[in-house]
């Protein structure tokens, strides 16, 4: 009887742990993937909503290195000091190597070195500054057209309409603004365009007044704007004000948040920009369809590019076939890949083959010049 007993209780632990061992070999593992932005704002929705997307088609195409990813939301308020304590935090895990996000080119220039020191990459969708490729933002892949790029196309589009004399403002202190003046700048010297004027904003309509009358008085026949934040729905206030009639060449920030603009002044903007949300035809077609029926509206540029960054990041890995950061460096390097803009690739670490374009508003909507219908609506 008692040796019946030990030949039961053995056979007992075999099942026990042979069940253990199924249960084990079932197990789907996941991958952690870190997104940062300011989702506490009205404008991080439709961020979130271009990674949770790209997410679902990523673990639908069998994940990364036939892993899950989870998605891991870190808010950093669009405030440098929190993206310094997110970035840090984030350097600490052991989560994916490639993070996506900051929403602002002076965080992601503060962030960059946290990132490198922890064998991080940083994927920045949103911003357009070429400086990541300085020393020491080695950790920065620009994921966007630079402002070089789209400083160029607005000069281009300048000419085109036959503008030879415009004033530029852009916001007090802004990398960003700055470096995108700077290059308007060098493209209108060559270009043969004349700048009568160029301030860093003021936020006092009395001051604004006095550089209308200059810009009066000087001929200029455009505005060229590289204002960010709250900056740019200042000017919009104070151009209406001012009763202005020139038109306005705004860069693409101003279609990164849903800024207050009278409607005055949105017949007369026109906004460089590199994603077509209502094409028709082209690369863009499937994700715009995709984002149309998971969500019941056109996707905007941060929808698309968290999207493209996120898509980016997973074919990277596959590519490296590892998740060591080096190695997926050596890919990025190595491969392109193929994204709703098209077959892409990188040069020092900054994006090549994304299209630069004008947009005009139509019904308060953003769409290509070319296609001032409005698309497929």
């Amino acid at each position: 009887m008692k040796k019946n007993l030990i030949i039961v209780s053995i056979l007992l632990i075999s099942v026990l742990l042979c069940f253990g061992c199924a249960a084990k070999t079932t197990e789907t593992k996941t991958l952690s993937v870190d997104v940062v932005y300011p989702f506490s704002e009205d404008f991080g929705t439709s961020f979130k909503n271009g990674i949770e997307l790209a997410a679902k088609e990523i673990n639908e195409q069998g994940g990364i290195l036939k892993q899950n990813i989870t998605i891991n939301y870190n808010d950093d308020g669009n405030n440098t000091n929190t993206a310094i304590e997110v970035a840090t935090m984030i350097g600490e895990n052991n989560n994916f190597p490639i993070v996506i996000g900051h929403r602002s080119t002076d965080d992601v220039l503060k962030v960059a070195g946290i990132y490198s020191q922890h064998d991080k990459i940083l994927f920045a969708p949103i911003i357009a500054s070429s400086k990541v490729n300085l020393a020491g933002n080695e950790a920065v892949y620009l994921c966007a057209p630079s402002e070089n790029s789209m400083a160029q196309e607005m000069v281009q589009s300048l000419v085109a309409q036959g503008i030879s004399k415009v004033a530029i403002v852009h916001s007090d202190g802004n990398t960003y603004g700055k470096d995108y003046m700077q290059s308007f700048e060098e493209y209108a010297k060559e270009a043969g365009i004349e700048i009568v004027d160029a301030v860093s904003y003021t936020p006092n309509i009395d001051y604004f007044r006095s550089y209308v009358k200059k810009w009066d008085s000087l001929g200029a026949q455009a505005i060229v704007s590289a204002c960010v934040g709250n900056d740019i729905a200042i000017l919009y206030d104070f151009l209406a004000q001012t009763g202005n009639t020139r038109p306005i060449f705004a860069s693409y920030d101003i279609e990164i948040e849903p800024y207050t603009i009278p409607q005055s002044i949105k017949s007369l903007t026109q906004v460089t920009s590199y994603f077509n949300n209502t094409a028709t035809t082209g690369p863009e077609v499937a994700f715009i369809q995709a984002y149309q029926k998971a969500y019941g509206q056109n996707p905007d540029l941060p929808a698309a590019q968290a999207y493209m960054a996120l898509h980016l990041a997973a074919d990277a890995a596959n590519k490296a076939q590892n998740l060591d950061a080096q190695a997926i460096k050596k890919a990025l390097a190595e491969n392109s890949f193929e994204t709703l803009y098209g077959n892409l690739n990188f040069n020092k670490r900054i994006i090549n083959g994304i299209d630069v374009f004008q947009k005009i508003y139509v019904n308060n909507q953003l769409v290509s010049k070319d296609n001032p219908t409005g698309g497929g609506q």
